[in-house]
């Protein structure tokens, strides 16, 4: 199998979407996939708001209960404070969601063009229980003076000083790609 072929097979796209992103269009098909790509990840975070506003709701009602017995039970009847931080928590990540759902669906076509270097970036992050620290490695190629993070797997297709074109969305999504010979 050619790297032309593999790079096919590994990002998805057809020659038909290929000669059309040669010429500067985005496929239907590649819309397709970037939409479904885009729900995907909206309905995992949809999923984790409704676990934090069902946690913050059960916390509250919890709390009411608690406080019905006790002297301070008005100062707990009028808002519920316990529902305060999941509904902030609510509204933020909704307005995260639109703004991340406009910018991954805008789908005009760039083009990223020349040797490719791999580098594999570390980033500090706090750990669950927030007492210290974990280092977290993720890959990234550099085509062109552009970044894109990806799965360590494209490595076994491109190496390292290759010269590769790729065409990607304003979003961010790599939907095809060539490898081009050095002249």
């Amino acid at each position: 199998m050619s790297r032309n072929e593999k790079l096919q097979e590994y990002f998805n796209f057809s020659q038909t979407d290929l000669n059309a992103n040669q010429q500067g269009r985005v496929t239907e098909d590649q819309r397709t996939r970037i939409k479904a790509k885009v729900q995907r990840y909206n309905n995992r975070v949809l999923i984790v708001l409704g676990i934090v506003l069902v946690i913050g709701f059960i916390s509250n009602f919890a709390i009411r209960i608690a406080a019905a017995s006790d002297q301070f039970s008005s100062l707990f009847s009028s808002l519920p404070m316990g529902a305060v931080g999941p509904i902030f928590a609510a509204f933020i990540m909704v307005i995260f969601l639109i703004f991340r759902t406009q910018k991954k669906n805008e789908q005009s076509l760039l083009k990223a063009e020349g040797t490719v270097n791999f580098v594999w970036v570390e980033r500090r992050v706090s750990n669950q229980d927030r007492t210290g620290y974990k280092t977290v490695k993720s890959l990234q190629m550099h085509v062109g003076g552009v970044s894109f993070s990806v799965n360590e797997n494209l490595m076994d297709i491109i190496n390292q000083g290759d010269n590769v074109r790729f065409y990607y969305t304003s979003g961010g999504d790599i939907v095809s790609a060539e490898s081009i010979n050095k002249p």
